[in-house]
């Protein structure tokens, strides 16, 4: 789905029941100011000098957090930390 459409992509993951995972900013306005619908988002924000911290993030958020609590939120992952925000289910 290389040359899939941003919207497409998240249809695809909802449809099979997966949490997204992208560094790709643009998810966060399809998913709060288009209302796209989504199975969960995770957002990496990173660059190449932070990516491990980042990586070491996001295993923190995978132990303390269950798939389906997830499944319901759009995460944003940063080095140190990790937001959670509930998404409207549709």
């Amino acid at each position: 789905m290389q040359k899939s459409s941003d919207e497409d992509l998240l249809d695809k993951a909802r449809s099979l029941s997966k949490i997204f995972l992208t560094r790709d900013k643009d998810f966060g306005t399809l998913t709060f100011l288009k209302e796209k619908i989504s199975s969960g988002i995770i957002f990496l924000r990173c660059s190449p000098t932070n990516l491990d911290a980042v990586h070491q993030e996001l295993n923190r958020l995978l132990l303390e957090h269950d798939e389906e609590e997830l499944k319901g939120c759009f995460s944003v992952i940063e080095p140190n930390r990790y937001r959670l925000r509930r998404l409207v289910s549709g």
